[in-house]
Formats: C-alpha cells, structure tokens, sequence
C-alpha cells in the first residue's frame, strides 16, 4: 500500500491549477492534524493492509503543513500497518514555504525524500517510488521554474532565486533524494528555451526529474487566456518535440526512462 495523504490548503491559486485546493485566512492545524491522523487510521484498517510501501504527502501544498502534523500522521500510519524502517516517504513542498530550518524539521519528522517544483506542472499523475525506495529521510516540492517570466505567467509566488534556494537546501538535507518537477508547454515557450532551461535544471540537481505537460484546465485564469486568444496555443507537434527533447538530454545524462513523466539516475 502507498497511502498519499492530502494537505489541502495554497497561499494563493495558481494560474494553471483546477486541484481541489483552498486559500483562506488561517488553518486550524490541529483539527486538520486530528482528521489526517484519524483518516489514515480508518483507510489502512478498512482496506486490510498489512504493509505500507511508500508514503507521498501532496496537496495543495504539503509543505505549510508543520512537521509535527507529518510526523502525527506518520504515527497514525505506523500503528495500523507495518511500516518498514526504509520506507520511502516524500513530502511535495513549494520554495516559498521550504527553508532549510524547516526542510530540516519534516527531515526530523520522518520524511526522506523532496519534490521540487521548478516549474509548475499542469497535471499530476499518481506517485511512483524511486527505484529502488529510500530511507525515511527526503521531501517533494512542486514544480516551479527557474525563469521569473515563466513564474508569472503561472501565478506562483516564489521567484526563480528562491527555486534554486530550496532545491540546493533539499539537496544538503537529502543529498541523492531530490527530485525536481518541470511542465513544458506554456504559452508561447519555445523548444529551445525548454532546452536551456533543462540544462539549467541538470546542473542544479541530477537527481531524479520529473517532466509534465501543461494541461489547459477548464475554470483556470491560463486556459481563459489561451481559449480567449491572450496567448497563443502551443503546436501539438511542437508540444511532442519538446517532450522527445527532453528525453534524449535526460538518457544522455545518464538518467534512466523509468515511468511516461519520471527519469532517475539511481
């Protein structure tokens, strides 16, 4: 079993997104702490499980909850089913909410393995464990961009600087258990700006990298934009390019092709 236990709550909604999210005022953590814990004890007795393979803490964004809520569910999920001491547990965290004091604090709550977002990616399939899973020790952030232009189009509050901040904190932290999420296929990215912004990437974590196309949500303020004619609706050849690009820079570096989005060095 990967149970992926859900933090609802953004400080803003981004330009892209249609996820089942909230932006309010202030979270009452501890009620919210009660009903992660209660929930992840119902569903693991409900569903018999006997074994948990991984843990994955999305959202929203997973990383303004605090560490004590991830440890709190950590224990919850530890005392309904069996979870070994090298389980993969992987925290998505936005940079503008991922400092290293506090990359440190959900370190020390069991997490061991980070996402981060360089670019904000369109849509989420469902998490796979690195090959092979790692301790409990890392953290996942969402995908952002390392181009503050890019960064705007998409509504993210955090600058490209700061992207970069996370991802070198994480990696001091979780060092070969980083992973970087990029979306291609913006309105109006070109296929060689993809391209140097990938080798940008590379020499900022080789770790793990996951790749996702931009999906035009309906309800989105980007996909008005686009429909509207604001910005301009990127090829489908061009989108395909920009996907077999990518993979043939990833697989030269050494990463291995292991899932459609997902390349691994490890």
């Amino acid at each position: 079993s990967a149970p992926c236990p859900q933090w609802p709550y953004c400080r803003k909604r981004c330009s892209y997104c249609n996820f089942n999210k909230y932006v309010v005022p202030a979270v009452d953590e501890a009620a919210v702490r009660a009903c992660l814990v209660r929930e992840a004890g119902t569903l693991l007795r409900l569903s018999q499980v006997q074994r948990v393979t991984s843990v994955f803490f999305g959202g929203g964004t997973p990383s303004l909850a605090s560490p004590r809520t991830i440890a709190a569910v950590l224990e919850a999920i530890a005392g309904a089913a069996h979870l070994p001491a090298g389980t993969e547990v992987t925290l998505e965290a936005n940079p503008s909410s991922a400092g290293a004091p506090r990359l440190a604090g959900f370190k020390a709550a069991g997490v061991n393995r980070l996402s981060v977002g360089v670019q904000v990616r369109g849509a989420r399939p469902c998490p796979v464990p690195c090959s092979p899973p790692v301790p409990l020790t890392a953290t996942t952030l969402p995908p952002q961009s390392l181009d503050d232009a890019e960064l705007r189009l998409l509504g993210r509050e955090h600058t490209a600087a700061e992207a970069r901040g996370a991802v070198e904190a994480a990696r001091r932290l979780f060092p070969g258990r980083t992973s970087i999420d990029l979306l291609f296929g913006l309105p109006g990215q070109s296929r060689g700006a993809w391209a140097r912004g990938l080798e940008a990437v590379l020499g900022l974590c080789d770790d793990h990298i996951s790749l996702y196309q931009l999906t035009l949500e309906r309800g989105t303020a980007l996909a008005a934009q686009v429909w509207g004619g604001a910005l301009p609706t990127p090829p489908q050849d061009l989108l395909a390019d920009m996907y077999q690009t990518a993979r043939a820079v990833l697989v030269a570096a050494g990463f291995r092709h292991y899932e459609v989005s997902n390349f691994a060095r490890k």
